[in-house]
């Protein structure tokens, strides 16, 4: 089989739009001429949409000539590793993600694996990579069908990024991009087949990458604390602090207690890494989503640990979208409605939004399954008004400098006034955020505030 070895020059973005996934489609029909199994499904974002076959009796021969649903891996930042630390390291990246795919996802690598590239396997339905009977039927009409074709792909990306590559003194986490893809078993692809799986495989290059002056080093500053927080997640070291969100008339009456996450001090270090800290870091080097995914497992356990709470977990802008990542959560959020009526999932950074369209599909889902959109920092500056107006959250938490300036006069205090005014439109309930001492009651109260969270409104705790 043909293989391609050099990393590929496009830097990690966004995912291709459907208009390119049309183009793959018309572009597997025209390389059918292939012979006579030549590809005839069409690709689809949540399933494979390749018939099912029988599962083959085990010997290498018959399992190679049925038509196996198969997934892509995609290393998307393989490119920035080599820049950063070198080709050597680069490499054994793209050895230990081939080993990591051969342990945990192929029973016979020969034939259930393909590397087409350093940056890109191909990884077909086995007895340990189970995918189920998803036909092109099932799955394109039945969206139950595509979110169990989804939990496969959610634990490939789960387990294959979970972990630091380690390699001559240096520790970095890969940033992987997965997805069903209809493509023939590795014996019978072609050159032109090869190549138009790595086109469709690939990320749509992001234009507003640049690479200013000490960008390697900040690179790999980057990588430190993401190597960290992984590290720490795998030891069960994030814990939330929660803040109740209440009314200025009676702190007991109280909407949601919103979680901030936590990462505990490692050794030589005096203080927990605040996400203020860490996540800037993990949205740089486009790596939030298995962070996201753990915090909101946490936030299920925690429901389920407080049967009458009501609690509030950050999700970064670059996980808002429907995707495989959010498989086995939207699964637990559709069989239990009374835990995900009990759950506000906050966006923060909402004015960097990648695709205001996904937004909006990914509030109308969580919300179809009975949890709360909330949209924080509004009003702090960035324009994040076309955000607002795409999630139509059901709260609105406007930024804590609204509130700041509202101290220092007059001018402040309408500003905020205002913008409570405006946030009205937008959401059933406003929250005045940042509140940290007696006066910020009685400002934000006077303001018109109908909710108010912050240090100084009760004390934060272990328990939501």
């Amino acid at each position: 089989m043909a293989a391609l070895s050099s990393p590929t020059a496009w830097p990690a973005g966004t995912h291709r739009p459907a208009a390119w996934a049309q183009r793959t489609s018309a572009a597997n029909r025209a390389h059918g001429s292939h012979g006579a199994q030549g590809t005839q499904g069409t690709h689809d974002a949540h399933g494979p949409l390749a018939e099912p076959t029988s599962r083959a009796s085990g010997a290498p021969v018959e399992r190679a000539a049925a038509r196996r649903a198969c997934a892509f891996v995609f290393i998307a930042n393989l490119p920035h590793l080599a820049e950063a630390y070198g080709q050597d390291f680069a490499s054994a990246a793209s050895l230990e993600v081939q080993r990591r795919l051969c342990a945990g996802f192929t029973s016979l690598p020969s034939s259930d694996m393909a590397r087409l590239r350093d940056d890109c396997f191909l990884v077909w339905a086995n007895e340990a990579f189970e995918c189920g009977p998803f036909g092109i039927h099932e799955a394109g009409k039945a969206s139950g069908a595509s979110r169990r074709a989804s939990h496969p792909v959610e634990t490939l990306l789960a387990v294959l990024g979970a972990e630091p590559v380690r390699s001559g003194g240096i520790a970095a986490l890969v940033q992987l991009h997965a997805d069903w893809i209809d493509v023939r078993s590795p014996q019978q692809m072609g050159a032109s087949e090869i190549e138009l799986t790595l086109w469709t495989a690939q990320p749509f290059p992001d234009s507003r990458e640049s690479r200013a002056d000490g960008w390697r080093q900040l690179y790999r500053a980057d990588m430190d604390v993401a190597v960290r927080v992984s590290e720490a997640l795998r030891a069960d070291e994030l814990s939330f602090s929660w803040q109740p969100v209440v009314h200025p008339g009676s702190v007991a009456t109280t909407l949601y207690r919103s979680g901030r996450a936590r990462i505990a001090p490692s050794r030589g270090d005096a203080a927990s890494l605040a996400p203020e800290v860490f996540m800037p870091c993990l949205q740089r080097l486009g790596l939030t989503r298995a962070f996201d995914r753990t915090a909101m497992r946490r936030a299920v356990a925690a429901l389920r640990l407080q049967p009458s709470a009501h609690i509030g977990v950050s999700i970064s802008a670059q996980g808002i979208q429907i995707d495989h990542w959010w498989a086995s959560l939207l699964a637990v959020l559709e069989r239990e409605p009374a835990l995900a009526s009990r759950l506000v999932i906050e966006i923060a950074g909402s004015a960097s939004l990648p695709d205001l369209e996904a937004a909006h599909d990914f509030c109308v889902q969580l919300q179809m399954r009975g949890c709360r959109i909330a949209v924080r920092d509004f009003g702090g500056g960035a324009d994040n008004v076309a955000a607002v107006q795409a999630c139509k959250p059901d709260i609105v938490k406007l930024d804590a400098a609204l509130l700041r300036r509202a101290r220092d006069s007059e001018f402040g205090r309408e500003c905020l006034r205002g913008m409570l005014a405006t946030s009205a439109h937008f959401a059933p309930h406003v929250v005045v955020d940042g509140v940290e001492r007696d006066d910020d009651v009685h400002i934000a109260a006077d303001a018109g505030a109908q909710w108010l969270q912050g240090y100084g409104i009760g004390r934060e705790g272990g328990k939501p």
